[in-house]
């Protein structure tokens, strides 16, 4: 019997844009030291334990870096095996590259010793001196830690929306999507728009399994599933996703050596003014992921 999980939406989603991660891993990995050593030190003065849990700095893949430059022989290498890494995640269990280790939040133990009670004290807590870690290192006013990942997904799209208006790139679009027959042409758009595509597919794979009452959504977002379907089980919908990549490439070969260096330095500047060292552990523990 198959059985559907939520996940985060990194997990599923993958690289949404093709942007996984940004060179600013130095600043970064600063301010998220500071931010963690803040957190701690708040935490402590209200008597409740904190382990600080900063990111993991980002261990790049063979050939990420190229693919984020808009290489097309490094992206036509990638997508002949792992599509755009969705269906890639069950049919190569093992692969770090499509299931990278997950590092374990060194508070989850002390946490699951809490009582009910206990916990919902601590979480308040925590979302609390999280809020004053940002503003007092990053100078950032955000209510929770869903408040922050909000404001960074706002503001990094705010900022790829230049790219609409870059009347070269919005040639190389219109191209684009009339080799894809869609009728979408903006930059941004496109940029994704087939993996997004896939990622629907595998979420109402999984929905059709689910057992029970469908978790509910906040207003404006879309719960991610993602299907627990053994290797072989999920091959075929692989075998699909690669050749709906491949063509993907064939018709955005102009288009993505032209829009992927420029999408990634403006990526890079967003997410190192909110302290984050790339887009692929931007938002690694949520459930739910705006797809339009």
């Amino acid at each position: 019997m198959l059985v559907a999980k939520v996940v985060a939406a990194t997990l599923l989603a993958g690289t949404f844009g093709g942007l996984t991660a940004s060179p600013s891993g130095d600043a970064a990995a600063y301010e998220q030291t500071q931010l963690e050593a803040k957190r701690v030190a708040c935490m402590t003065e209200r008597g409740l334990d904190y382990v600080a849990s900063p990111e993991a700095r980002y261990k790049w893949q063979p050939g990420e870096q190229e693919r984020l430059a808009g290489d097309l022989e490094a992206l036509r290498a990638y997508r002949a095996k792992y599509g755009f890494g969705v269906w890639s995640v069950n049919v190569y269990p093992k692969d770090e590259v499509v299931n990278p280790v997950q590092q374990e939040n060194p508070n989850n133990k002390m946490l699951m010793s809490l009582s009910a009670g206990e916990l919902k004290k601590w979480r308040a807590a925590d979302e609390s001196c999280f809020s004053q870690a940002v503003k007092e290192v990053l100078g950032k006013t955000v209510t929770s830690q869903e408040d922050y990942h909000d404001q960074l997904e706002a503001a990094e799209r705010k900022s790829l929306s230049v790219l609409d208006q870059d009347k070269e790139l919005m040639r190389l679009g219109k191209q684009f999507a009339a080799c894809l027959g869609v009728d979408q042409t903006e930059p941004t758009a496109l940029d994704g728009l087939s993996h997004t595509k896939i990622v629907r597919q595998a979420s109402d794979v999984a929905k059709k399994a689910w057992k029970g009452e469908l978790p509910k959504a906040p207003k404006g977002k879309t719960v991610i599933f993602q299907p627990n379907l053994k290797p072989a089980q999920a091959r075929p919908y692989l075998d699909k996703e690669i050749k709906a990549a491949l063509k993907d490439l064939e018709c955005g070969k102009d288009f993505y050596p032209a829009y992927s260096p420029k999408a990634m330095e403006i990526t890079s500047r967003v997410y190192q003014e909110f302290g984050r060292e790339g887009a692929a552990q931007a938002i690694p523990t949520r459930i739910y992921h705006k797809l339009g």
